[in-house]
């Protein structure tokens, strides 16, 4: 009987080795997927961060590209307004010429001479 009792101590002493053991490992893997957790959230804010930074320059490229492109628009308006006003100085004259025209050939215009 009393190899028995040994044997049942011997099986219970192996059974909480092999427990021990196992909740060991089981601590380690649970620490483990903390740290890879931690990593894997500094990679995301890393990532979150460069992203943020790289939407930022574009933006501001895209804005300094439109501020370009406004102050050339402006520049071709101005000249096109400054154009038009040339043409229509031009054509006033034309226009004064061919009334009088008109008016000392007796026609046109909507009335006599």
């Amino acid at each position: 009987m009393k190899d028995l009792n040994e044997l049942m101590q011997a099986i219970l002493d192996m059974d909480a080795a092999q427990r021990k053991a196992a909740d060991e490992a089981q601590a380690e893997r649970t620490a483990r997927l903390a740290g890879l957790d931690e990593q894997r959230r500094k990679i995301a804010a890393q990532a979150a961060a460069d992203s943020k930074a790289r939407a930022e320059a574009a933006a501001k490229q895209a804005s300094e590209a439109n501020t370009a492109a406004l102050e050339e628009l402006a520049k071709n308006r101005a000249a096109a307004e400054q154009a038009l006003e040339q043409r229509a100085e031009a054509c006033i004259d034309q226009w004064v010429d061919e009334l009088c025209r008109r008016a000392l050939a007796g026609t046109g215009a909507g009335g006599e001479a």
